[in-house]
């Protein structure tokens, strides 16, 4: 289980944690084989199948199923391009059990969703079938293991069924057309060196998808699609023993073919005989994106604690040039928007160094120096030991954070590691022994064992460097020979050692003056406990036991940037402020300071509302409440870094604006909101030079300095005697004064009639139409559950329709609610990706898919989809903390009964097929609607 995680725990815990380490040293030999975690069963059946199986109670009653085939892309014959991709779709489309799309029907009857839950992915060296069913029902579970088998065996490629599937792969196809392809289409082989790997991207060639006869596919499956290419992983809540005979039952007949065809461990990359430069622009380029790659080579072996042990080092070595790296953005002009550097896998079998950045507008030779001069320090005079102390304490917090969480991780994030076992070795001895050993080998790694590494920075003849963007740029580009040139001057220039301000050793300089609580109340129903504290301040607590070391946090009160005129709308942002720091501390100091913490607090200022959102660990629970009250009473100004948002803003937002499909969303917004200045959800860069420094504190000041009105809302593992002094000491304190908290109708609002409109841009012959309906209605929750009923119904028909009757689309979406702030509307968006020759018929067969909706309802099949779905996913969000605090804290937005939440199941089992008529005849009005539709230039 290799983990990139890092950030958190405090020195102190740090070193009590190695002091007790020798008790555990002797179980760790560096020269020992890494076991297999002992909750895991790893068999193979005498065909070749593997098999893991993993009891997880987390979610309960459900269980995660995967097929994994150890075969994808890069196994392709010249006449087969696009076709292990075009195989896993097949498979949704008849098989022996489940006959054209009597699959995915099936699955949606017991509350598995197709996309959301039921999917799948080919890349360039596996294929992995993906299916969470509930396991309750025997029968239920045992169709899973026979949806599993047909996967492995049962694709019955009919010739109808391929050509009815091409259009909808196709229109896959041409959704991924743009810049990043065809930018992608120029580097792929010189980045790749000429390796197959660049001739074999999964999507595939889009004459041969249109053109190849099904013995194709049916060669591709049968030689591929094989027991001794595959694993079945079964995580979740059932017996292990039960899980294991139905493998063998499901799967022990498959065979292998006669003859079978050799599937190569690793697909050669060739070393590269000489460094290389390569620069590549598109006309719908958003930023100017630089990587170096300072090598490309096989990946180590990890089956012994010494190999994991240098993975280790490798992490703590790319967190301390990440921080370096961060600290460079704080300039005014800084040489990039971000960048990043470290150690990871390139692809199957290959692993690299490469440091990424994200090029400002100007000169991009600033960017490449600022990265190669950083790591000549880095080579010259290695890391520092504070660095290497705070990466340390960090690492140790992330191992420690998820051996808490031990029995409380959902199935489903559980399972990847042992998919990566399968196909590329990764060690899975389970978190309690990766812990232990991270305890015991962390104080034993120095900064000679992670300088050591600065010895393959160099690249040499490997280093390959990669430059894409837009084709307009303030400076172009260099030519490749030039960036060469850029590149090896920049290492030698002069450099100098790292030198870094004192870390803060504490946030609150001294403790303010606490409150009190006024007022307790407890509801036994919902479980919780209402304090009000003296300041106007109430706070709403919820202990849980959904995970062990989890706090959330969310406060908020009506006000946020209505409050303030056109003038001010662009200064009206909390994040204008936070980027600046807080008390005395850059947001990179800050982060060094939380170094050995896991907490996150954000101040926000919304269109309607304002407040705070956070969490932390239940040990740095009061970190949390300090950084809110410092967001409070002590932001920070600092022009450097006014500037440093300023620049990096503009540069984003340019770039963004090239892509067709934000230039289409940007002006869809402004016929949807009657172009009112108040509603851009798109920036321009001429926006930011709107935003004074001066003007924003004083805003920012004006929202949190009063602290009277804010609704706090705290779930998760609360032990709610030791909170209420922490709460009463940092928001019992703040500073605050009685006034009445309301937000301004800013008078958004749609068009009415029917508007249709067209928007050019982009090469691609690709369209996205939108229809959308909006008006203005009386808000009611209820109300709200039948529209979203109607909504998802449609879903399922558009699906249906458009996707595998008319294969038209890959994926069309319809979203929709009813909302109250500032006044009642309720708003539907269809989304249609596809040709421009198709655009006409699609928003025909849409229409008419609503008009059927509000002339019959939805047949009783399709609501009972909806149902279960939607009982289903009630009774897991009904136990995270994320579920709670969402329904608790919109509660208090909208002014209805958060008991409403109790008694979801009910009122959805209530709701009928003529209320599901009447919201669809009462929301979707066809007689005021816009349809706007992008189209190719």
């Amino acid at each position: 289980m290799k983990n990139y995680l890092t950030r958190v725990l405090k020195p102190v815990l740090f070193i009590l944690a190695v002091a007790g380490i020798s008790a555990v040293q002797a179980q760790f030999k560096l020269t020992d084989p890494i076991p297999v975690a002992s909750d895991v069963i790893i068999g193979k059946l005498d065909n070749g199948l593997t098999y893991y199986i993993k009891k997880n109670a987390k979610p309960e009653k459900k269980v995660e199923l995967r097929l994994v085939v150890n075969a994808g892309s890069i196994l392709e014959d010249t006449n087969q391009l696009g076709i292990a991709h075009f195989m896993e779709h097949m498979n949704f489309n008849g098989s022996t059990h489940f006959p054209k799309n009597e699959l995915v029907s099936y699955l949606q009857s017991i509350g598995v969703k197709f996309g959301a839950d039921l999917n799948a992915y080919t890349s360039f060296d596996e294929t992995v079938y993906i299916l969470p069913i509930p396991a309750e029902k025997p029968e239920v579970i045992e169709k899973g293991f026979t949806v599993l088998e047909d996967w492995a065996g049962g694709a019955l490629l009919s010739e109808e069924e391929i050509d009815k599937e091409r259009g909808v792969v196709l229109e896959e196809l041409r959704s991924g057309k743009g810049a990043q392809e065809r930018m992608r289409n120029q580097y792929f082989p010189k980045l790749l060196n000429g390796s197959l790997y660049a001739e074999r991207v999964p999507i595939g060639n889009e004459t041969l998808l249109k053109t190849f006869k099904p013995e194709v596919i049916r060669k591709f499956y049968h030689d591929w699609y094989r027991p001794d290419l595959m694993a079945v992983i079964v995580v979740g809540d059932m017996d292990p023993a039960e899980a294991e005979a139905k493998i063998k039952a499901h799967f022990g007949s498959l065979k292998n073919p006669g003859n079978e065809r050799v599937r190569p461990a690793i697909i050669p990359i060739a070393a590269r005989n000489k460094e290389e430069a390569f620069a590549v622009s598109d006309k719908e380029g958003e930023q100017t994106q630089i990587q170096i790659i300072n090598y490309i080579k096989p990946v180590p072996a990890q089956s012994t604690w010494a190999e994991y042990k240098a993975g280790l080092v490798k992490d703590l070595f790319g967190e301390m040039f990440n921080e370096r790296l961060a600290e460079l953005t704080q300039k005014a002009n800084p040489p990039y928007l971000f960048a990043f550097s470290g150690f990871g896998e390139f692809i199957r079998g290959y692993e690299a160094f490469t440091s990424t950045a994200i090029a400002g507008k100007g000169d991009i030779r600033l960017s490449i120096e600022a990265m190669i001069t950083e790591t000549e320090r880095i080579k010259k005079y290695g890391f520092t030991a504070a660095e290497l102390e705070r990466v340390k304490i960090s690492t140790l917090n992330s191992y420690d954070q998820m051996q808490k969480e031990k029995g409380k991780t959902n199935s489903s994030q559980v399972l990847g590691e042992f998919i990566r076992h399968f196909l590329s070795k990764e060690p899975i001895p389970g978190i309690d022994a990766e812990y232990a050993f991270v305890k015991q080998a962390l104080p034993e790694i120095t900064l000679t064992d992670v300088n050591k590494l600065t010895g393959q920075l160099t690249g040499g003849q490997q280093k390959f460097v990669l430059v894409t963007g837009p084709e307009k740029r303030e400076v172009p580009v260099p030519a490749n020979d030039s960036l060469l040139l850029i590149a090896d001057h920049s290492s030698s220039i002069e450099v100098k050692p790292y030198a870094e301000k004192k870390v803060e050793a504490r946030l609150i300089d001294r403790q303010p003056d606490k409150g009190k609580i006024v007022s307790e109340t407890k509801d036994a129903d919902l479980g919780i406990t209402k304090l009000i504290l003296n300041n106007g301040v109430t706070v709403t607590l919820k202990s849980t036991n959904f995970k062990n070391d989890e706090i959330l946090l969310n406060a908020s009160r009506y006000g946020g940037n209505s409050l303030y005129g056109i003038a001010d709308y662009y200064n009206a942002s909390a994040n204008v402020v936070t980027e600046m720091g807080v008390k005395d501390m850059t947001p990179v100091e800050l982060q060094k300071y939380l170094s050995g913490k896991t907490v996150r607090a954000n101040p926000y200022i919304s269109q309607y509302t304002e407040g705070f959102s956070g969490s932390s660990s239940v040990k740095d629970f009061e970190t949390l409440l300090q950084l809110i009250y410092l967001y409070a009473t002590q932001p920070r100004k600092d022009d450097e870094l006014f500037k440093s948002y300023i620049t990096k803003q503009k540069t984003m937002w340019s770039g963004l604006l090239q892509n067709p499909n934000y230039a289409f969303q940007d002006t869809l917004n402004k016929i949807l909101t009657q172009n009112n200045p108040r509603a851009a959800t798109f920036f321009h860069p001429e926006d930011f030079d709107k935003i004074d420094e001066n003007r924003a504190f004083d805003i920012y000041k004006e929202r949190f300095s009063n602290a009277d009105g804010l609704s706090f809302y705290i779930i998760g593992s609360l032990d709610l005697e030791t909170l209420k002094p922490l709460i009463v000491a940092y928001l019992g304190s703040l500073p605050a004064k009685k006034v009445v908290h309301e937000y301004k109708d800013l008078g958004i609002r749609s068009p009415k009639g029917i508007v249709k409109f067209s928007f050019k841009k982009g090469k691609e012959q690709k369209s996205l139409a939108v229809l959308s309906l909006s008006a203005t209605c009386d808000y009611d929750p209820e109300e709200n559950v039948k529209l979203q009923a109607a909504i998802e119904v449609l879903q399922i028909k558009v699906i249906e329709k458009l996707r595998e009757e008319m294969g038209g689309v890959y994926g069309a979406s319809v979203r929709g609610s009813i909302s109250k702030i500032p006044v009642g509307k309720y708003g539907i968006s269809f989304n249609i990706p596809c040709g421009p020759e198709n655009v006409d018929k699609l928003i025909a067969a849409t229409l008419e898919l609503i008009s059927n909706l509000k002339k019959d309802g939805p047949s009783e099949v399709d609501l009972a989809k909806v149902k279960e779905t939607w009982k289903k996913k009630y009774e897991e969000d009904i136990k995270t903390n994320n579920y709670w605090l969402s329904i608790l804290s919109s509660s208090e937005i909208n002014k209805t009964d958060p008991k409403r939440i109790l008694t979801y199941e009910k009122r959805v089992d209530a709701l009928t097929i003529e209320d599901i008529k009447k919201a669809a005849v009462k929301y979707f009005d066809l007689n005021n609607y816009v349809t706007a539709i992008l189209l190719p230039e």
